[in-house]
Formats: C-alpha cells, sequence, structure tokens
C-alpha cells in the first residue's frame, strides 16, 4: 500500500488520532482499546497506537534500529548487547501491548504459552486471520518509524507467533535473544516431548542461545532447525566478570562491610514436572525446608551478620510462607525481590541456592557458592533434575553442614580473584556460554549479521 493511501487512511481515523495525541496515559489508553481495534480489522490506528506506546531505552542515535519486546531479565540481556553500542538505537514494547492486540483474534484457548498447538479449524483460522492481521500492522508501524530488528526473550511467547511470521514476510528479522539457558538432563527431555505437543516450532529468523545444551535442546524438541540456531552465551554475564576483575583490582568494593548470605528462595518444584505443569510424584519438600531452616538458624544464632533471602519474584508469597513453618523470623533476615539482583550478589559474603541462574552469576563474581545436598538432592529419581555445578561450588550434605558452611565464609572470606578456577571455567562454559565475559560482543556481532543478511534480500 503507498504512503498517499496510508496518509488518507490516517486521515479517517483523525478523532482516534486526536484522543491519542491528547491523553495522558497512552499506554493505559492503549490496553483498553487495541483488542477492540484488533477485532475490527483497523490495522492502521492499531499500528499508530502501539508506535505511541514505544519508547527509546538507549540514549545512542546508531543506523540500525532495533525494538525489543520488553521482559524482566530478557530486557537486561538485550541491553547489555545493544544498549552500549553506538550502531545501535533500542526502543522497547511492553508485552501487554501485544498481548492485547492479540486477545481481538485468538480464541482464548490459544492464549497461552502451553497451549499454542490445536487441531481446532476455528483457532487455526483466527491464527491466520492474526497473521494477515500483523503484517498489515507492521507495515503501517513502519511508515512511523523504521526497525531493522524486532528482539524477544523466547519463540514460544503466544501473541508473539504469528508476528514473528508476518516480520519474516515482510523480511524484517524476528530474534530470539534466549533468556531461558538452564534445564537439566531430565528436564530438557521433558519439556521436549512437550513442546512437541503443545507450543510447535519457531517461525521467526534466528534464534541466540547460550550454549550447546540449549542448542541440542532445540534441535531435538523440534523447535527450531539447526540454522536458525547461533551459541553467544549470557549477555548479562559480562558485567559480572568486568565487576570481579575490578574487585579483585580494589578497585570496588568486594563485599558488603557487614557479612552477608545471600539465600536464593526456591519452592519444592523447583524444575520438576510439576514446575511445568506435568503430575508428578517428585517434590523438593526435605531439601526446601531445610535450606530455609538453615537460613533462620543462621540469623538467629549470629545477630551479627544479614542473611536475605532472594526469591523469583512471581513466588515472592509463597516462599514467605514456607519461611514461615520453620520458625520466627528475626530482624537480621529479610526477603526481598524487588530490583536488580546484581547488587545482592556483588554484596554477598557467600551464595546459597538450588537449579538458578545465580549460582552461575556469583560464580562468574568470583563469589563463594554452596548448594544444599541433602534430603531429596541424595535420592536417584531426582538426579536428572539438578543443575550440577560439580566442583565449582560446595556441597552441603547436612541442614547443619549448610549453617556451619554460610557461617564459615561470613567469618572468614577469600578475597575475590582475578582468574576463575578451572572447576568455574568449565561449569560457566557449560551453563552460561560465558567464561570470558565476551557473550555480548558475539551476540551483538550476531545480530549485525543479521542487519547484513536482511539488507540484501
Amino acid at each position: 500500500m503507498s504512503s498517499v493511501s496510508a496518509r488518507s487512511r490516517l486521515f479517517r481515523y483523525w478523532k482516534l488520532i486526536v484522543a491519542l495525541v491528547t491523553a495522558r496515559e497512552v499506554h493505559e489508553f492503549a490496553l483498553r482499546i487495541l483488542a477492540i481495534l484488533s477485532k475490527l480489522g483497523l490495522a492502521l490506528p492499531a499500528a499508530y497506537l502501539v508506535h505511541r506506546t514505544i519508547r527509546p531505552m538507549s540514549k545512542a542515535s546508531g543506523r540500525h534500529r532495533v525494538l525489543i519486546i520488553e521482559k524482566w531479565i530478557f530486557n537486561d540481556d538485550a541491553l547489555e548487547v545493544l544498549g552500549g553500542g553506538a550502531d545501535c538505537q533500542v526502543y522497547g514494547v511492553k508485552r501487554a501491548i501485544l498481548k492485547c492486540m492479540a486477545l481481538g483474534i485468538l480464541p482464548r484457548a490459544l492464549c497461552d504459552d502451553s497451549t499454542y498447538l490445536s487441531d481446532d479449524p476455528v483457532a487455526e483460522r483466527a491464527k491466520i486471520r492474526y497473521l494477515r492481521f500483523w503484517r498489515r500492522v507492521w507495515r503501517y508501524l513502519l511508515l512511523f518509524r523504521r526497525y531493522d530488528a524486532v528482539l524477544s526473550g523466547n519463540w514460544c511467547y503466544w501473541a508473539e507467533r504469528e508476528m514473528a511470521s508476518a516480520l519474516e514476510d515482510h523480511g524484517t528479522p524476528f530474534v530470539v535473544l534466549h533468556k531461558e539457558g538452564i534445564k537439566p538432563p531430565e528436564r530438557s527431555r521433558m519439556l521436549r516431548d512437550l513442546f512437541r505437543r503443545t507450543r510447535g516450532r519457531f517461525t521467526g529468523r534466528r534464534v541466540l542461545v547460550y550454549h550447546e545444551l540449549e542448542r541440542d535442546h532445540q534441535i531435538g524438541g523440534n523447535i527450531a532447525r539447526a540454522d536458525q540456531i547461533k551459541i553467544v552465551g549470557m549477555p548479562r554475564l559480562d558485567r559480572l566478570h568486568a565487576w570481579r576483575r575490578l574487585a579483585a583490582a580494589g578497585k570496588v568494593p568486594a563485599r558488603s562491610s557487614r557479612p552477608m548470605a545471600l539465600v536464593l528462595g526456591f519452592l519444592p518444584n523447583n524444575f520438576l514436572p510439576s514446575y511445568s505443569g506435568v503430575e508428578s510424584g517428585l517434590a523438593w519438600d526435605e531439601l526446601c525446608s531445610g535450606t530455609y531452616r538453615a537460613a533462620l538458624r543462621l540469623a538467629l544464632e549470629h545477630p551479627w551478620l544479614d542473611v536475605i533471602v532472594r526469591p523469583r519474584l512471581q513466588e515472592m508469597e509463597e516462599v514467605e510462607a514456607l519461611l514461615a513453618k520453620e520458625g520466627a523470623r528475626p530482624a537480621n533476615l529479610r526477603v526481598s525481590a524487588e530490583g536488580d539482583i546484581t547488587p545482592f550478589i556483588q554484596d554477598s559474603w557467600v551464595i546459597c541456592g538450588h537449579n538458578t541462574t545465580v549460582l552461575l552469576e556469583g560464580l562468574a563474581a568470583g563469589k563463594p557458592v554452596v548448594m544444599p545436598d541433602f534430603g531429596e538432592a541424595q535420592d536417584v529419581s531426582y538426579h536428572g533434575y539438578i543443575v550440577e555445578l560439580g566442583a565449582a561450588v560446595e556441597h552441603a550434605n547436612s541442614v547443619d553442614d549448610l549453617v556451619a558452611r554460610m557461617l564459615q565464609h561470613c567469618r572468614s572470606p577469600d578475597p575475590v580473584q582475578d582468574a576463575l578456577s578451572p572447576a568455574a571455567i568449565v561449569e560457566l562454559e557449560r551453563w552460561t556460554g560465558n567464561a570470558d565475559g565476551r557473550a555480548s560482543e558475539r551476540a551483538r556481532n550476531a545480530l549485525l549479521e543479521e542487519f547484513g543478511a536482511s539488507a540484501s534480500r
């Protein structure tokens, strides 16, 4: 469609445009009306409304413009890759905006990452309708601002599936900078089987993953072709590698002035089948309760130190309830899920946790890491569901041992070293693909290749 025709249609919606221009809260307005616009097939006002909600996320005015679909943690990776470079200008759109637009067309049964595959003819026709709508929206959106690529944090988000196809049809790279990276072997096997039945295949241009395990997982699960996948490493780990070197050189404090143990909260279903909605008789009941018991004991018996329990944000209430079951909370123990975890890692004297990338971030920062290794962790039925970090970490074989190990590091901390231990290098390479602090460089180069390939098409 010509730009003259587009301007003509824009004039037809002048009342809506005036309302948008004068609105104080465009984002809230968009959340209320986008589903209606998509249901009516009004691509031009929908595109303009999406455009109004897009925000700049970097100060650079580079020759490449990249739109990222914002999500917690993924934003850190994306900005680590693009935010500091002079060649890319970064913009962000909230995922809720795209979800609202999808809700106007897709049946509710499809509006879930785990139920996007369907044999219902009505649902399949709705997908086609939404794909065609996105083709039109994208053409209009580019009239307001050109984008050279779109980045998301996962291939399977339901509101983005047809968007990826539409952009690929247009010739705009839809690239996933995959933020999920650690899957122990049994969890990987279970998810591959589950995704084949419920999620289907990636239809965008490229998936940038952390490491070989994730690449093999996606190929084995028929999620993406081998030629669509590139290994770049975990970009947000770069800043912790850089911080470790500064701390080792004495240019920044290596830890807080008051001793602090960082305990990473988790639930009894952590990385088990039930974590993904699959029925299972497995649960980390003893491991979970014992870890919280150790955290409480450490704080209660040693008031001269602090214990920070850091749960995932969406698990905050459940973790607080589990902690409360183990006893009264002393004043020097607090639970915090808000904000960036990086300052907590840097301030910590020791880090304790189970099945979380934060343990790997701790290794990159040169911090001692202790894993609880009692209860169900000793049962062979659970071994395939553990992110095992080998000799890079300490293993506590009881609640008493866990308390003693954390206490020892709070009493006599080892200096942060510039060079990582050989064991830490092995595990960082295995689980993050980033033992050298250069993942952002690799990811940025991969994106620049996509810009060049897109221009030559």
